[in-house]
């Protein structure tokens, strides 16, 4: 009976040693392919840095992280796919990398967790529901935008939106922003998948605008740039927050604007970023994926570590991180230090707002503070 007991606690041991040691599931949605793959893969990217930025140095608590990913395509059928696949598979919580059309779809399937983390600008979570919002919303990104042109004394400004759900939110928001402050909008849409935007610009631009901002994402968002080109277009040309990357710079290399500025998170220019331990964070991960990858660092990187370490604060944090009211509750409980400091409440599920954002512009072969437009 001795060695039968010596061997039961050896056994219980054994296993409980088995189950410190598996991996924290995070389950991560991402388009990896079609129209805006770009979005998903740099995102993607920075959160496998993360990953195995984390592993190398023991994990949490002893355990090492694994990624579950799923491709969405940017299809919100392939989205709640992938989402329902993941908490199948027991992921602790969900990285949504995705726009605004997916997103909003996997929303009802973690109505009672577990918790979402998304990218999407155009998402507003409710503070009752378990998704929380990484970056500021789309109004608020609105709002920096109106803040520049005002110091610049703009009062007439053409935007082209895809029809795609994110084009349409980021109308409705320009609606809400530009016309109160006192600027003209003149407006066009265009399909995501376009390869020619001549008309669409054409008709706008006789409106005489002193700026001209194409406010959607994606690889479809060239068009725009390169129908600019073609027309000989040469007022600032503004992208939105998605298309500050170098992947899109690479698209665009041979029909460059004589301006191309962008909205972009202050991280992408650390020099505009005040706080001492963001800019650490900063430079160890610019450092460091640049020494992984052999690529530079841009904004939509900077945008998945935002989640990545919103997630690494739940894992260090809680200790059931399979417990979805105790993330929520953690997550809602105080600032979280990232590239930008996040700040959560009971009240608010957005992390970020206007003054986290700055409109940047693309000079010398790298995104640099807007200088003032002419």
């Amino acid at each position: 009976m001795k060695y039968a007991a010596i061997i039961a606690l050896f056994g219980v041991l054994a296993a409980t040693s088995a189950e410190a040691a598996d991996p924290l599931l995070v389950g991560v949605i991402a388009p990896t392919s079609g129209p805006v793959a770009v979005v998903g893969v740099r995102q993607l990217s920075a959160i496998q840095w993360w990953q195995q930025d984390v592993n190398a140095k023991g994990g949490y608590h002893g355990r090492q992280v694994e990624l579950i990913t799923c491709d969405d395509q940017g299809n919100p059928e392939t989205a709640v796919t992938c989402a329902r696949d993941l908490i199948g598979r027991h992921a602790l919580f969900l990285l949504n990398t995705s726009v605004t059309g997916p997103v909003r779809a996997t929303v009802p399937l973690v109505k009672d967790g577990p918790v979402m983390i998304v990218a999407s600008p155009t998402i507003e979570p409710s503070p009752q529901s378990f998704v929380f919002q990484g970056l500021p919303t789309d109004l608020e990104i609105t709002r920096a935008l109106d803040d520049f042109l005002k110091a610049n004394k703009v009062d007439r400004l053409a935007m082209i939106a895809a029809t795609d759900a994110t084009g349409e939110q980021g109308v409705v928001d320009a609606q809400k922003v530009f016309p109160q402050a006192g600027v003209k909008l003149e407006l066009t849409r265009i399909d995501l998948r376009a390869n020619d935007a001549s008309i669409q610009l054409a008709g706008v631009m006789k409106s005489n605008p002193q700026a001209l901002y194409s406010s959607y994402s994606g690889g479809g968002a060239a068009a725009v740039v390169k129908s600019y080109v073609n027309l000989g277009l040469t007022v600032p040309l503004i992208i939105s927050n998605g298309n500050v990357t170098d992947a899109f710079i690479a698209v665009i290399k041979n029909d460059m604007p004589p301006r191309l500025l962008g909205l972009g998170l202050r991280s992408i220019v650390p020099a505009l970023v005040a706080d001492a331990q963001n800019r650490a964070r900063i430079d160890y991960f610019e450092k460091s994926y640049q020494a992984w990858k052999h690529e530079p660092v841009d904004q939509l990187n900077h945008l998945g570590l935002l989640l990545a370490d919103i997630a690494g604060a739940i894992l260090a944090n809680v200790g059931d991180p399979g417990n979805a009211v105790a993330d929520r509750s953690f997550l809602e409980s105080g600032p979280i230090v990232s590239v930008q400091t996040i700040h959560y409440g009971p009240d608010s599920h957005i992390a970020l707002k206007a003054e986290n954002m700055a409109v940047v512009e693309y000079k010398g072969g790298h995104w640099t503070k807007a200088d003032p437009l002419r």
